[in-house]
C-alpha cells in the first residue's frame, strides 16, 4: 500500500487538462472572450507549476517533503473545485493559477521519490507504473468531467475533489520519517555540475516539446470532433479518456521496450509520436481520428517516461531531485506556451492538417536530435 500510495501521487499531476472537453461550452459561455483566452484557462496551471518549481529550492528550506506534498494536495483539491461555485473569468483565472502551484509542490517529488527509493529493474518498472498512474488519473478525471457535464459545464471542475482521496492514501500509508527534512536539505545543498546541467536542460527541452504536442491534441480534439467530424460534444471526452487509458499499456510495456531498444527508445518513440500527430491532422472521419489519437496517447506516455528514466540513468541520486525539477519545469513550460504557440501557428494557417503537421514534424526533428545527442553513448 505504501508503493500504491506513492504511485497515487502521480494520479493528479497531469489532470489540469481533464476539463478540456468543456471547452466548447466555455467558448459559448464566455462569448466576449477570444478562443485563446479560454484555452489559457485550461493551460494556466502550467504557469503556477513553473512558479512553484522556480521557488522549490527556497521552499525546501522550510518545508519537509511530506509537508510539501500534503499542502500541495490540499491546495489543488480546493482551488480545483472552486470554479464550480463561481464562474467569473478572473476568479477562475486565479484559482487555476493556484491549482498549478499546488501541483508544483508535489510534481518533482512524486517522480524523484521513486528514483531515490528504488534501483535497477525495480526502478525502471516503477517509473513505468508511475507513467501509467499519471495517465490513468488523467483518463479517469477526463471521463468523469464528461459525465459531470450532464449537470452543466461547471460541474466538470468537481473531478478535482479526487485530490482528497490521494491525500488520505498518502497520510495513511506513507509513513512519516523524522529524517525527511534533513534529507531534503542535504539533497538541496548538493551542486549540479556543468555536465549535469547540460543533460537536464536538454531533456527539459525534449520534455517541453513532448508535453506541448500532447496538450495541443487535448485542446484541439474537442473542437475537431464538434465542428469538423460533426460528432457530439460528449464523444471528445470519451476519445480523450481512451487516449489516456492507453497509457496503462504504455506503462506495463515500458520495461520491455527499454530492454529491447535501450538508448534508442526515445528516438524511436518520438518519431512514432510525431507520425501519429500528422495522422490526426489528416484524419477525415471519426475512426481514423480515434486511432491516431489513441496511438498518440501511447507514444506520449512512453516518450515522457523515457525522458525521466534517461535522467535517472545519467544523474546521481544525490542531485536527482534538482535535475527532476529542471525537467518538470521544461514540461510545465511546454504546457504554458501551448496556447500561444497554437495561436501563432494558426495565424499562418487555420487548417487542422497544417497545425498538426507542423507539430508532428517538430516532434520528429526533436526525436532525431536525441539520437545525435546520445550517439556517443550508443557507440
Amino acid at each position: 500500500m505504501e508503493k500504491v500510495s506513492i504511485l497515487a501521487l502521480s494520479l493528479v499531476l497531469t489532470t489540469a487538462f481533464s476539463i478540456s472537453s468543456a471547452l466548447p461550452y466555455m467558448l459559448e459561455f464566455y462569448k466576449n472572450r477570444s478562443t485563446s483566452d479560454i484555452e489559457l484557462l485550461i493551460s494556466l496551471p502550467s504557469v503556477g507549476i513553473i512558479i512553484t518549481l522556480l521557488l522549490n529550492g527556497f521552499i525546501e528550506k522550510f518545508l519537509s517533503e511530506r509537508q510539501m506534498i500534503v499542502i500541495g494536495l490540499v491546495t489543488l483539491s480546493i482551488s480545483g473545485t472552486l470554479p464550480f461555485f463561481v464562474q467569473n473569468y478572473l476568479f477562475i483565472f486565479v484559482t487555476r493559477l493556484i491549482f498549478g502551484m499546488g501541483v508544483g509542490l508535489i510534481n518533482a517529488k512524486a517522480i524523484s521519490i521513486i528514483s531515490e527509493r528504488y534501483q535497477g529493474k525495480e526502478r525502471t518498472q516503477t517509473l513505468g507504473f508511475r507513467g501509467s498512474a499519471e495517465v490513468v488519473g488523467t483518463a479517469l478525471l477526463t471521463l468523469g468531467s464528461g459525465q459531470f457535464m450532464r449537470f452543466g459545464w461547471t460541474a466538470a471542475f468537481l473531478v478535482y475533489s479526487a485530490g482528497f482521496i490521494v491525500l488520505i492514501l498518502y497520510l495513511f500509508f506513507v509513513p512519516y520519517q523524522q529524517t525527511e527534512s534533513n534529507r531534503t536539505l542535504t539533497i538541496s545543498q548538493e551542486k549540479m555540475t556543468r555536465s549535469d546541467w547540460k543533460v537536464s536542460l536538454y531533456l527539459a527541452f525534449v520534455a517541453a516539446v513532448i508535453v506541448f504536442a500532447n496538450i495541443a491534441v487535448n485542446l484541439r480534439i474537442p473542437s475537431i470532433v464538434a465542428y469538423e467530424i460533426k460528432g457530439e460534444h460528449g464523444l471528445s471526452s470519451l476519445l480523450l479518456s481512451s487516449m489516456q487509458l492507453i497509457g496503462i499499456l504504455a506503462g506495463i510495456s515500458f520495461a520491455k521496450l527499454v530492454e529491447f531498444l535501450h538508448q534508442r527508445l526515445l528516438t524511436v518513440i518520438g518519431i512514432c509520436f510525431g507520425a501519429s500527430l500528422i495522422a490526426i491532422g489528416l484524419a477525415n472521419n471519426l475512426l481514423l481520428l480515434a486511432s491516431a489519437t489513441i496511438f498518440s496517447g501511447f507514444a506520449y506516455s512512453v516518450a515522457l517516461t523515457t525522458v525521466f528514466h534517461t535522467l535517472s540513468e545519467k544523474i546521481s541520486s544525490k542531485i536527482l531531485n534538482q535535475a527532476t525539477s529542471v525537467v518538470v519545469l521544461g514540461c510545465s513550460t511546454g504546457a504554458a506556451i501551448t496556447p500561444i504557440a497554437l495561436n501563432w501557428i494558426g495565424s499562418i494557417s487555420s487548417q487542422t492538417v497544417f497545425l498538426f503537421t507542423v507539430i508532428g514534424l517538430l516532434m520528429i526533428f526533436t526525436a532525431l536530435s536525441t539520437y545525435i545527442t546520445f550517439r556517443n553513448q550508443l557507440k
